[in-house]
């Protein structure tokens, strides 16, 4: 069996990490060095996938490349408190020895949902029909693009709507869309310092931009979130009760805005 699980080259951190229940009370029995013991291991799970295998030898491992005053004794102390707290999910623990949680694999989830993986084949899987659910859009997805591929035509200008064509404001070739079945979000968008690629994504789902081709369409026009572009103006000074196709809206606009910046 191929190996599926994937690791992600950046994460999202709470702007409140410091101030969790669970970070402060680290840092009050073991001091500020305990953060940065739980920030490393949040790295070491993401550049491996969603989960990581945890025991002695790991735990060794890990405080002799930490150093700098966590000893063995101390290690052990500051997991407990991450697992009894609930950072880590205790029972997968205990079970599996293994670190995981909801929130963990809910970022990786996103993180990698235009890859090809079947989800369904995941070890340590939290939060399972939701999980399906969101499997089975993106699966619906790749067969809607597959069903409206055109031989001879170029895949770099392929129309991500097919044939169907936006009825305010038509996309020049150069600007059309190409329709991919593995279309994948790159790597540089997950860069918290220039791109907020979740914070666009959860936008479009609360302005009930449903439509898969759509979403790609304006992660495409947007650069994928990219932070000081004109997609954010436009989702925070537009009246929303008032639009009736959000999605075809803010690609008639992103296009309308390339022209006159061109």
């Amino acid at each position: 069996m191929s190996i599926i699980n994937k690791g992600i080259s950046y994460f999202p951190t709470p702007a409140n990490f410091f101030d969790e229940e669970t970070i402060e009370l680290l840092e009050a029995k073991f001091g500020v060095l305990a953060s940065y013991v739980v920030l490393r291991l949040l790295c070491k799970i993401y550049k491996e996938g969603y989960y990581i295998s945890w025991g002695k030898e790991q735990s060794l491992i890990f405080v002799r490349k930490v150093g700098g005053g966590i000893n063995e004794e101390m290690m052990v102390k500051i997991m407990e408190l991450l697992l009894e707290k609930g950072f880590f999910h205790k029972e997968t623990y205990e079970q599996y020895g293994v670190l995981t949680s909801e929130r963990i694999q809910e970022v990786w989830f996103e993180a990698t949902i235009r890859r090809k993986i079947d989800f369904s084949q995941l070890p340590y899987i939290l939060e399972t029909k939701r999980r399906k659910g969101k499997q089975k859009e993106v699966t619906n997805n790749e067969n809607a693009d597959i069903s409206s591929t055109q031989e001879g035509v170029n895949p770099e200008n392929e129309d991500i709507y097919g044939q169907t064509k936006l009825k305010q404001t038509k996309l020049n070739p150069e600007e059309e869309e190409r329709n991919d079945a593995s279309f994948e979000i790159p790597e540089y968008a997950y860069n918290q310092a220039t791109h907020n690629i979740a914070g666009l994504i959860e936008s479009l789902e609360c302005h009930k931009v449903t439509n898969p081709k759509e979403r790609q369409t304006i992660l495409r026009m947007s650069d994928y979130g990219r932070k000081g572009t004109q997609v954010w103006k436009l989702l925070s000074n537009t009246s929303w009760s008032k639009i009736g196709a959000p999605g075809k809206y803010i690609i008639a606009a992103l296009a309308g805005g390339r022209k006159q910046a061109g």
